[in-house]
């Protein structure tokens, strides 16, 4: 709706407008004290919280990120076995839960990536952008390309202990979970595969997924993913953009998608246990910009 037809719609009517915070302080201290609010903040992220918190109008063409607030890190997942349990660390923090997801495509350089992406989550709520892989090849359209390609993936699942990984079922993705399962089986792995049909558009789940935990400083990524294309996909992207973002719409995928929580019992194969209610840092997607 352009400016004119809107305010024509609204003639006559009085515009009421309550940001959240006015002169420092809340509106609604009872229901929303500053403490609940710089917490709402992080979770959301800042150009959700200025739309629909603070009332001020947001473009989302403007969304561009700084690949200079990505903190990096050089460790690896840590597993250790002890008294017949399992234990997943990075960096000395505590591993909880995980959340993998596969955006496939036939995999041709020259057309949309094939990416998967794994991210771990520890018991303060921080997001560790640990592995991303991008699954290129050469003949990309026939069956046996598919079949290459749920290979590749086996081995990610395998090298990052993932119980769980959720595949974007759109186009090629329709067929593929079942073919995953099916090399899953010959592996001897017990590993969950999740179709999912994605329905918000691309950069609307890049935005809500990268700016919140960015916002917070919750995400920090391994120093391997230097030798992906996602640091160039991070750095160019923005919503009217044309450069690739197949890296980047994997890795929103995994950080919005809900974890699962790590293996805790020592066995020969990879298992899935019960989905957690909430990531300890819960990103929100409810709002709307």
């Amino acid at each position: 709706m352009n400016e004119d037809v809107f305010d024509a719609f609204l003639a006559g009517y009085d515009l009421l407008k309550i940001p959240v915070i006015e002169n420092g302080k809340s509106v609604w201290p009872e229901k929303f004290p500053l403490e609940k609010i710089e917490r709402l903040k992080k979770s959301v992220g800042m150009k959700k919280f200025s739309s629909q918190m603070m009332l001020c109008p947001v473009d989302i063409r403007e969304g561009r990120f700084d690949v200079s607030k990505l903190l990096f890190y050089n460790s690896e997942l840590k597993r250790e076995e002890r008294n017949g349990l399992l234990s997943f660390s990075i960096n000395d923090k505590k591993i909880i839960s995980v959340s993998c997801w596969w955006d496939p495509s036939y995999g041709s350089k020259d057309g949309d990536g094939s990416v998967i992406s794994v991210v771990f989550i520890d018991e303060d709520g921080r997001y560790y952008l640990h592995d991303v892989e991008y699954l290129y090849f050469k003949d990309c359209e026939d069956v046996q390309s598919a079949r290459d390609q749920c290979e590749r993936v086996v081995s990610f699942l395998k090298r990052n202990f993932v119980p769980s990984v959720n595949v974007e079922s759109n186009g090629i993705g329709k067929f593929l979970p079942e073919f995953l399962k099916t090399e899953l089986l010959k592996n001897g792995m017990n590993v969950s595969v999740v179709a999912k049909n994605s329905k918000v558009s691309k950069e609307l789940r890049i935005l809500d997924a990268f700016d919140a935990v960015i916002s917070a400083g919750y995400l920090l990524v391994n120093e391997s993913v230097k030798d992906t294309p996602f640091i160039g996909e991070f750095t160019d992207w923005n919503v009217d953009s044309k450069v690739h973002d197949d890296g980047l719409d994997s890795v929103a995928g995994a950080i919005l998608a809900q974890p699962v929580k790590m293996p805790v019992i020592v066995g020969g194969r990879i298992g899935i246990l019960r989905k957690l209610p909430n990531a300890p840092f819960r990103i929100r997607t409810d709002f709307k910009i």
